[in-house]
């Protein structure tokens, strides 16, 4: 289906908490922000779900008619960042720019091809500064400890994204400095001499604090709207909640993003994988041990807004289907069967259900088995399937 003029796509919305309806702002276009990786180690398996969800969303855009312009945000001002090229005794571009390569290297691996557009954040500096300033003239940033906060107070409806009450989001102590308006308010431009590493401005000799960094990537990339911001569920609280006051600040609209989507967690052992713990799992050694199009099966067999508990028996265990995929993909035909039409057109109807992805491939193995027992699928169909989840046979 081609006319996006009929269907109706639905998508869990984190500011409504519902599944809405997705109208973009534009009739044909669909832009996305993805919150990208900070640029110094490989991509783990709970990044690589990320980046997999928001590829599926994308391909299924295009299949129902969109064009999609989806921008990832690529963190190289970031303490870890620095940490490292001390560590290995490099300039900090070169680490960056190594693991950024790295990071292309494993969409490519993973058959990720949905990203367009990659934004380096240091490049932004200077944007920054300027929205920053933008933000003084208007009394809605202040300076205190010197350092320059957001005042949440001049977004009444702050909190409203993480579901938080103005007494919950005072328990949270964030950038913590003896004179801030509020302990909750924003840092926008951090000036202590700890880091090892600063840009000069007018506010003084420091670094643009990370959520500055990314609602600047998204400015000046999308301008006052764009319809979905896409990242880990992590991220919500503060990251995505301190986004969007900004974003409003330099918007006329009360909600400039249309969609806020958020991806589970990818546990081990019941923890959440990361490299802070030193429990992750390289997602470019399981590409190369059991193959992209497996590793993706066994991704979407779980829905996106679910945590999964890494186990490589169940990766293992989608040999089965893959295998029924890849013989059905040897008997297509010119036509297919009126009772599989209507399965593939199911199959569809899923991921338009805030891309249920476990339900399209229920649906695509009974395919797949029926045709393995003698009807037909017209390849066209067959086609449509496989493109839309990546696989590649």
């Amino acid at each position: 289906m081609n006319d996006n003029e009929h269907v109706m796509i639905k998508i869990f919305n984190s500011f409504s908490s519902n599944k809405d309806k997705f109208e973009p702002f534009e009739k044909n276009m669909v832009k996305v922000f993805i919150c990208g990786p900070t640029l110094y180690d490989y991509t783990h398996v709970g990044h690589a779900r990320i980046f997999l969800t928001y590829d599926l969303l994308c391909r299924h855009l295009r299949e129902r008619g969109y064009d999609t312009d989806v921008l990832v945000n690529m963190t190289d001002i970031n303490q870890n960042v620095f940490n490292k090229a001390k560590d290995e005794s490099k300039d900090y571009h070169v680490v960056a720019r190594f693991y950024a390569q790295k990071f292309a290297e494993d969409l490519n691996i993973l058959n990720i091809k949905s990203v367009n557009r990659f934004a380096y954040v240091s490049d932004y500096v200077e944007y920054m500064e300027s929205h920053i300033s933008q933000l003084l003239e208007q009394k809605i940033a202040y300076y205190a400890n010197g350092n320059v906060y957001l005042d949440i107070s001049k977004d009444r409806k702050y909190g409203m994204l993480s579901k938080q009450s103005r007494n919950q989001l005072q328990l949270h102590r964030l950038d913590i400095g003896p004179n801030k308006k509020s302990q909750e308010d924003i840092m926008l431009w951090n000036c202590s001499d700890d880091f090892g590493f600063s840009w000069k401005s007018k506010f003084g000799s420091g670094i643009p604090w990370w959520h500055m960094q990314d609602t600047t990537v998204a400015l000046e990339n999308f301008g006052a709207n764009y319809d979905i911001h896409g990242g880990a569920r992590e991220l919500l609280y503060p990251h995505h909640e301190a986004h969007l006051a900004q974003y409003k600040m330099f918007s006329t609209s009360e909600n400039p993003v249309k969609m806020w989507m958020h991806v589970g967690l990818v546990l081990s052992n019941g923890e959440k994988m990361s490299k802070s713990l030193g429990n992750v799992v390289w997602s470019k050694d399981l590409a190369q041990k059991y193959g992209q199009n497996l590793l993706r099966l066994y991704i979407f067999s779980t829905h996106y807004r679910e945590d999964v508990n890494f186990d490589e028996k169940q990766i293992i265990e989608r040999r089965q289907l893959l295998q029924k995929i890849n013989i059905t993909g040897t008997k297509t035909s010119k036509k297919t069967d009126s009772e599989l039409s209507v399965l593939v057109e199911a199959f569809f109807a899923a991921l338009d259900d805030d891309l249920n992805s476990p339900k399209a491939l229920e649906i695509f193995e009974n395919i797949c088995s029926k045709v393995i027992a003698g009807s037909n699928i017209g390849y066209d169909d067959f086609q449509r399937i496989c493109q839309v989840l990546g696989i590649v046979l």
